[in-house]
Order: C-alpha cells, then structure tokens, then sequence
C-alpha cells in the first residue's frame, strides 16, 4: 500500500503535526511506503526509511496564525504538483483544508483513488471567536452577526473541501455529530499517546502547594480567561502553563504568581507533567485535546469543560471532572480534587490506566483498517 498525506503543518509543535509526526514513526516500523507532503519556510526533502517527507515553500505566502505555515495565495506551491503527480498512490490522505490541501482538493477532483479528509480543527468556531474579539468596539449584536457570518463561511468552504473524500475521519464522536452537515460518510479516527514518554516515574514535585497544570497553545480560543478567573485569586494552588501563544504576555500580566515555562518537549515536558497533581483544560474549541492523553497517561486526574472532544476522554469522578465552562462549575471540581489527596491519586491511578489502552500503534492499526477496506472497495467498483 503506498500512501499519501497533505498536511499543511508537519513540523511545528501542534496536535496535528504530532499524529503525522507520530504516523511517520508507525510506518517506518512497519516498512509501508508514505509520502507526506506538507508547507514550511525552507523547501527540504527528508527519507526516513519507507517515509518521504516533501515540504513546500509558498510562493506568495499570508501569515494567518502566528505559529503555522502560511497560505499561500497561488495555492499550488512550485513543485507540489510535479511531486505529488509522479506516483500513483492506493490511498490519498487530506489531513488539512490549508493551502496545500486545496491544491491537492483541486487537483484531484476527478480522480478515482481513494481519499480521506480528516477533520481536526474547528476552522468555524476559531473564526467565529476572532470575529467576536476582534470588533470589541462594536455593537454586541453587530459582532455575533459578524461571527455567524463567519461560520457560514468556513462551513461552506469545508463542505467544498471533504466533497470529494470517499470518507471523513472524526476524532471523537461530538465532532462526528458536527461533521453531518458535510454530507460524507465519517468515522472514527482518535489519536493516541506514548505511555512511556508520559509516565508517572518522571514525577520531581518540589512545590508544597498542589500543582495545576495546562499544557497547549496559550490563544483565546482555547478559553483560557476562564483560568485567569480561577486562579487569579487563589493562594492554595500553584497554577503551572506550557506552551506559547499569542495571549502570552497578557496571561503573565494577569497571573503573576503562575509559572510560565515555554514551549517544552522531551524529558523536560514529562516531568512537568509528571509532577503536577492535576490537570485543567477549559477549552470549548478542542475537537480531541492530545494534551488530555498525555497528562492521563502521566497519572493525572483531568479537568474538562462538557463542551467538544476532551469530555470523551473522561469518566466523571473516575479518571477527572467534566465541569462546565464557568468560574463556579470549575472551582466546585478544583476543590473536590483537593479534598482528599488519597481519592486524587486514584483517580490518576485510572486515568493512566485508560491511557495504557490508547497507545498509537493501537489507533493506527484501526486506521489501516479503514484505508484496507476503502481500497477494497475501489477494487471492487473498478473491476465491475
């Protein structure tokens, strides 16, 4: 089976790049052919055994968001087509509706293999909050109008994107509920986590105060006003955050006793989590939250909003809390964690338990279930 993926981020540190990143990994062990192609600021070409990775630069580039590649206007990237056009592939994989996707979209809109169309982000609503806090000048109902405006939009856009995919792959069942309105057939496509990388045994605690950890892009979409609220008051928890973003400097001026560690990876961003007691995720926007794995998997209780993908992977009062997304609801799950330390660490016992079930050998097994009985199913219609 050769495979190919257009993904317009593979590089960078963010949710999507990590599974291909990881994919990559999967199918090198395995020896299974796959080209990625993807954007970045330098043309590069890299072979990792049975992987190709082709990165495009743009021709006439936009920087749209402060840390992925830009898109380019010409949309088809110089030698993305000759690339792309010298091999025939079994599978073709739309990871992302970028510049590259689209060209790919374009492309292909009438050839027979097999595609995919994976949905990982959701466009619609990040466009939606823009819309909303970028106009704060303006009358209240003139910015939702703006923001629904701006949903119809991306909606229409990506409805013209996954219109050729045989399949869009969901990463949990809310966004699938979502993803009806595209008209495609959907399945499951979750992510996974690597339980040795994120393990309890990095823990090195040295705050006597308990430890509350986020880990992500540090962006307003990702609600994290909600954390200004709840800990900007507090002096019984130590608030700890990893990641960079564009609300860096205005979370520092609002949260000056919380540690700020950067964009971390590697031992260091194990024993991060390892050594918090738990974990706070106030996103409504996540259609998955990878982060959520790696801190179960670190043996940490989780605490999420009852809004998008992460609420999934929590079991209420088992492995965390699903709260709502308000001051109250998540201070009354902050203070059940710190209650009682003993029922704390059960309740991280089993979240690393559940983790242990998600490995990403397991999810990438599932999805070549799916890519086999798509390319069986192409046989079938060709030989008829």
């Amino acid at each position: 089976m050769k495979i190919a993926v257009i993904t317009d981020t593979y590089y960078p540190i963010n949710g999507v790049s990590r599974t291909y990143q990881e994919l990559t990994k999967y199918c090198q062990a395995k020896s299974i052919r796959l080209d990625i192609f993807t954007l970045g600021k330098t043309k590069r070409t890299e072979k990792r055994g049975s992987v190709n990775i082709f990165q495009f630069i743009a021709s006439w580039p936009v920087n749209y968001y402060y840390d992925l590649p830009p898109f380019d206007i010409r949309i088809i990237s110089p030698g993305f087509k000759e690339k792309f056009g010298q091999t025939k592939y079994d599978i073709i994989h739309l990871a992302t509706p970028g510049s590259l996707g689209i060209a790919a979209r374009i492309m292909l809109a009438n050839d027979p293999t097999p595609k995919v169309g994976c949905f990982h982000t959701l466009v619609a609503e990040y466009a939606s909050d823009w819309a909303q806090k970028s106009f704060l000048g303006l009358p209240e109902s003139v910015r939702k109008s703006m923001a629904g405006f701006s949903q119809n939009i991306i909606w229409n856009l990506l409805k013209w994107f996954y219109a050729k995919t045989d399949l869009i792959l969901a990463p949990s069942q809310e966004i699938k509920k979502k993803l009806k309105i595209l008209g495609r057939p959907i399945s499951l496509f979750p992510r996974g986590v690597n339980t040795k990388t994120f393990n309890p045994s990095y823990r090195n605690k040295k705050s006597k105060l308990p430890v509350a950890l986020y880990v992500g892009r540090l962006s307003t979409e990702k609600n994290l006003d909600l954390l200004v609220k709840l800990f900007k008051n507090r002096t019984d928890i130590k608030l700890q955050l990893a990641g960079a973003g564009p609300y860096l400097e205005g979370l520092k001026a609002q949260l000056p006793d919380a540690e700020f560690f950067g964009y971390l990876g590697g031992k260091k961003l194990s024993q991060v989590y390892a050594s918090a007691d738990f974990f706070v995720f106030p996103s409504t926007t996540d259609t998955f939250g990878n982060v959520i794995l790696e801190a179960q998997a670190s043996g940490l209780p989780v605490i999420v909003t009852n809004i998008g993908g992460p609420q999934e992977l929590v079991t209420n009062r088992i492995n965390g809390l699903v709260a709502k997304p308000t001051l109250k609801s998540f201070n009354q799950a902050i203070n059940f964690l710190l209650q009682d330390p003993t029922r704390r660490q059960i309740m991280g016992q089993n979240a690393r338990n559940i983790a242990k079930k998600r490995s990403w050998p397991n999810v990438f097994d599932q999805l070549f279930c799916i890519y086999q009985k798509l390319c069986n199913k192409s046989t079938i219609f060709s030989s008829k």
